[in-house]
């Protein structure tokens, strides 16, 4: 699968916002096979999610925090039908350009539904081979299995991972140091915002995402 497509770079307040390198999301590995041997919803590897929700399910009290006055700038379907990773979506806001009163900063968010039947096993591959090329650390109660990871580019971003059910989402963050975004913020204050943004949007996932005629 080819990688997302990467923020801007960093500019002044008086211009766009923060960049932000959108993390490589999937790739497409030898994931599908077995799983397409699930006959039913009720068998423990088919997962909740027939299909990604939408961005606007990280638009939350986390979002409006961490990227004030945020205004949606990306959201583009990702995948198609006949990729065995699965499809969904990805999603950045950004601090608006221009004279404003708020730090500039920025959100990406990446929702990929691996397809049902047997899409569990399919979701857990398509987490470790995207988390496998980052240092990684645990992110404790969140979904069935989290990470996070700083990249580190002309600003710092960092990124957590998780995986619910056959629901990989990924949320990153950055935000500058100041108005003037010549600065990055420390590592501690963007590896806080990515968590805080990212508990959020899992928090607001639906139960499940039915497909229509199940």
């Amino acid at each position: 699968m080819p990688e997302t497509v990467p923020a801007g770079q960093p500019h002044s307040r008086g211009c766009a916002a923060v960049g932000v390198i959108l993390a490589a999301v999937l790739l497409l590995g030898a994931a599908g096979g077995a799983a397409w041997y699930v006959l039913t919803r009720e068998d423990p590897e088919t997962g909740a999610y027939d299909a990604a929700p939408g961005c606007e399910v990280g638009e939350t009290g986390a979002l409006d925090a961490r990227v004030p006055d945020h205004e949606p700038t990306l959201e583009e379907p990702l995948g198609t039908a006949v990729d065995v990773f699965g499809q969904g979506w990805q999603c950045r806001w950004a601090t608006p350009g221009g004279d404003g009163d708020s730090v500039p900063a920025t959100a990406t968010l990446v929702l990929v539904a691996a397809p049902n039947p047997g899409g569990v096993p399919t979701a857990r591959d398509n987490f470790d081979s995207t988390t496998s090329r980052h240092a990684t650390t645990p992110v404790e109660d969140l979904g069935e299995e989290s990470v996070a990871w700083i990249a580190e580019d002309v600003y710092t971003t960092a990124c957590v991972a998780t995986r619910v059910s056959n629901l990989y989402v990924e949320t990153c963050h950055s935000t500058a140091a100041g108005y003037d975004a010549r600065e990055p913020a420390d590592e501690e204050r963007v590896i806080a915002g990515a968590e805080e943004i990212a508990r959020a949007t899992v928090a607001a996932l639906p139960d499940e995402v039915v497909g229509e005629g199940d």
